[in-house]
Formats: C-alpha cells, sequence, structure tokens
C-alpha cells in the first residue's frame, strides 16, 4: 500500500500522447506498501463490459478513475473529474450499458494503488489485481504492482489535471462509440412497442365493429321477434324483410337448431345491450392507442437528429412515459438513468404512470406492503391507503420538499381504492400522509401501519382516470 514517505518528484510520461505508469527512487517502493500510510480506498464502484469507474477516497480529496474500451479512441486508464461523466452520459454509466453488479460489489472496499497507461492496479482485500483495458473490454486479472510505480495517493495536481484530460476523451470517445448502438436498439424496441399499439388498435377497430352490426341487429328487433315467435322447433335460420331504411331488404340470420330460436333472439339482443354499453370505452381506448401511437412515431422520427446519449436516453424515456405497457426495456434500469438502481430479485409493487408522468406504485399484497412502505418509499413520498378496507398501499413518489399535486393525489387515490376490498363501490374513503407519518408496531401483522396526522379524501370513482391509469401500467 501506498505510504506517505517523501519520494523523488513523480514523472509523468507520454507515450504516444497517453499516460504512462511514472516511476520513483527503488528507495521508497517497498515504503509504498505500507499500510499504516495514506489509504487511496475504494468507495463504490460503477461497472459495465467496457468501462468501469471508481470513485475513490484519498485523504483530503475523492477521485474517480476511468478505465474504458474503446473501438476507435482512447482507451486505457485515467482520471475523470465527478461531473464529466455525468455530463457526457447523463449518469454513472452510459445509457444501455448493463451493469455488473457481482464485479461492482468486490471492487468496493479494493484499494488503488497506481494508474498505468492501460490499467489501474489494485489491492483486492489482500491480492494484487489490475482493472485493464483490453480487447475492447475491460477485465480484472491478477498481476502485481510494478516496481518503481509512482502511487497513487502521490501523484502531483498537474498530474491529475493531466489525467482527467485524458479520462474525459476516454468518456466522450465511449460516448461515441455507444450513440449508434444505443440509437439502433432503441428504435428496434420503438418499433416493437409501434407493432403491438398497431395490433391493439385493430383489435379495437374490431369490435367496433361487433358493435355496430349489434345495433345493426338491435334495429331488426321488432321483426326478428315475430318471426321467431313462428319458428318451427330445430329451424336453422330466421329470414325476415328489414324495412328500416324504406326499401325491402331480405335479412338472414342463422339459428342453433338445438336451441329455441326465440331464446336465441333474446340473447342477441342480450349481447347487442352489452357491446353498446362497451362502446364508450372502446372509443376511449382506441383514442389512447391513437394518441400512444402517436407518440411512439414522434419518438422514432426524433432518433434521427439526436446527437448524444443524454438526448436518446430522454426520447426513450418520453416514449416509455406515453406508452409504458408497449415500450418495454431491457430487464434492470439503464445504466445511466437517474434515481436508485433497480432492485435485485422480486420487486415487491407494480408501476403505473399518472396523467403527469409521476410514477405511482402499488403493493402486490400484504408483505409487499411492509416492503414498499417501509423500505422503498422516502419519507417525503406520499402515502395513500382506502380507510378501514383491506387493500394495497400506494406510493406517489415526491420531490424533497414538494407537495403532491391535485391530480396525482387522485390518480392515487383511485388505484388504492381499485386495489382494495372497495373496487365496486362508487364513493370510497382515501386515508393519505407522509411516509414520515407511518408507523409500524412490533410483531404487528403485514401490511399493518399505524398512520398519523391523517387526511381523508371521500373519492367518487371515476371509471374513465381508472381505465387509463390501468392502462399506464409499467411492466
Amino acid at each position: 500500500m501506498a505510504s506517505g514517505a517523501t519520494t523523488s518528484s513523480p514523472r509523468l510520461a507520454a507515450a504516444r500522447g497517453s499516460i504512462s505508469i511514472a516511476r520513483v527512487d527503488e528507495s521508497s517502493v517497498d515504503e509504498r506498501h505500507d499500510d499504516t500510510g495514506p489509504s487511496a480506498l475504494v468507495q463504490e464502484a460503477a461497472c459495465a463490459e467496457r468501462v468501469v469507474v471508481l470513485k475513490v477516497r484519498v485523504p483530503g480529496r475523492t477521485s474517480f478513475v476511468i478505465v474504458g474500451a474503446t473501438r476507435s479512441g482512447p482507451s486505457g486508464a485515467a482520471l475523470i473529474a465527478g461531473e464529466a461523466r455525468r455530463e457526457v452520459w447523463g449518469g454513472r454509466l452510459p445509457p444501455g450499458a448493463l451493469r455488473q453488479r457481482a464485479r461492482e460489489d468486490a471492487l468496493a472496499g479494493a484499494r488503488v494503488l497506481a494508474l498505468g497507461r492501460d490499467e489501474a492496479f489494485i489491492d483486492q482485500h489482500g491480492s494484487a489485481r489490475v482493472v485493464r483495458a483490453d480487447g475492447g473490454r475491460v477485465i480484472v486479472t491478477d498481476e502485481a504492482l510494478p516496481a518503481g510505480a509512482a502511487p497513487f495517493v502521490s501523484l502531483s495536481d498537474e498530474q491529475r489535471t493531466a489525467l482527467e484530460r485524458r479520462g474525459l476523451e476516454i468518456a466522450e470517445a465511449i460516448a461515441a462509440d455507444a450513440i449508434e448502438s444505443r440509437r439502433t436498439e432503441i428504435a428496434r424496441l420503438l418499433h416493437r412497442a409501434a407493432q403491438r399499439i398497431e395490433r391493439r388498435r385493430d383489435a379495437i377497430r374490431g369490435d367496433l365493429e361487433k358493435i355496430a352490426q349489434a345495433d345493426r341487429i338491435a334495429a331488426q328487433a321488432q321483426w326478428l321477434i315475430a318471426e321467431a315467435a313462428k319458428a318451427p322447433r330445430g329451424a336453422t335460420k330466421l329470414v325476415v324483410t328489414d324495412w328500416s331504411t324504406g326499401e325491402p331488404v331480405p335479412l338472414e340470420v342463422p339459428l342453433d337448431p338445438s336451441k329455441s330460436a326465440k331464446d336465441q333472439v333474446m340473447a342477441m339482443f342480450k349481447r347487442a345491450k352489452r357491446l353498446r354499453l362497451g362502446a364508450r370505452v372502446a372509443e376511449d381506448r382506441l383514442a389512447q392507442a391513437d394518441k400512444q401511437l402517436a407518440a411512439v412515431r414522434t419518438a422514432l422520427t426524433s432518433l434521427d437528429e439526436a446527437s448524444s446519449l443524454v438526448s436518446l436516453e430522454e426520447i426513450v424515456q418520453q416514449a416509455k412515459r406515453a406508452a409504458p405497457r408497449d415500450v418495454v426495456l431491457p430487464a434492470g434500469a439503464p445504466a445511466g438513468s437517474k434515481g436508485k438502481p433497480a432492485a435485485r430479485g422480486r420487486v415487491p409493487y407494480r408501476t403505473f404512470f399518472a396523467r403527469s408522468g409521476r410514477k405511482l406504485l402499488v403493493g402486490k399484497g400484504a408483505s409487499d406492503n411492509d416492503a414498499l412502505t417501509l423500505h422503498v418509499a422516502r419519507p417525503h413520498d406520499l402515502w395513500l391507503h382506502a380507510k378501514d378496507r383491506t387493500g394495497a398501499h400506494v406510493i406517489v413518489q415526491l420531490d424533497k420538499g414538494q407537495p403532491c399535486p391535485a391530480e396525482d393525489l387522485v390518480d392515487g387515490a383511485h388505484l388504492a381504492a381499485y386495489f382494495s376490498d372497495a373496487r365496486e363501490e362508487k364513493v370510497v374513503d382515501i386515508q393519505y400522509t407522509d411516509r414520515r407519518h407511518l408507523r409500524k408496531p412490533k410483531g404487528s401483522p403485514p401490511g399493518f401501519v399505524i398512520v398519523d396526522r391523517e387526511k381523508v379524501l371521500v373519492l367518487r370513482v371515476e371509471p374513465e382516470v381508472l381505465r387509463g391509469l390501468l392502462e399506464r401500467e409499467d411492466v
């Protein structure tokens, strides 16, 4: 481990415009392993196949080490300024990069010993390792620190500045490599989303055609009922003349010979009535599908104009908010996305989008309610539940200090009512409060909490609002 012993001034050598390992006097090489000296501890790691970023704490300073492998630009190891990678990538890693969480866990707690042109030398819990850009990817393998390598903790400000310039070049080259592959990936998933929506539109239009046919059958009721009353047992069809247009139009209706003609005609009318009641729902669903398809097509058009990973990610996230059930992102949140990392294993909640685009989280069961409310929700998020009912906990995600908009409150209340035993009721009392005002008594059953500073909303359920929420589930 690098120590705080005085060494000769490190020399940062340049080779082909890249950084080589700095050398020190041989007399100080043994001292660098002194565990009592300054340490460069890896506090956290962000890893993908082609890039590794280590957050390293040295006395009085936090640094970020980048090891990146690019196709055409500079590859290797360097430093990167704290905000530079977010400006270039929009997050800790390039959007779309598949995070290697096992590697992240393994590298956390290691110590950075030195930087070379292509690699970072580390002490991984007592074992000598190297993190190296090799063959278009970043690998971690066994390798001892070369004799004479300058300790990482001894880098001068001048060396750090040069390494940060190179690190920015590596980050930009990784971003440039990723743009076209990410553009192609997003275009593919948006085309699949458009196909799903088009199939749904076709199905809804088919339903509307059946409704129109039902209307025609209902309009012919007077002639069909009269003819059915005269039809003999075992009849296979009814033949009547339709005068609804003012002109005689022959009408033939097939029958099941094993059933009464009158019963079959009455069943037709009942079915027509049900279909007509569903007409408004079908029309609303068709309008929603048209809106979602337009949003996805707009996103596809915008892809050609996007020139950065950040703008590409904004495009796909906008499409996801517009059509959450159709724009299916790869498993796990994109590496560059904002917010907490995706939870490992089973997720205890379902995700819906309010009309504003805000996420609404709904517990899947009693134990899941506890997990959602006590471990996922933040103190400033809003909690809702159907008052004095058995049902799901609902969380409205809010920024710290932000009041919940009225429309989001109503949307969350609709979900709380629907996912409860008050689902069929038209008026439901919904209790709500900030998550910080909930307490879980020791030994209480799953899903049980005590609510302080409770407020109650008397919700009049609006079927159209509820349908829209259920359509916008993130699956």
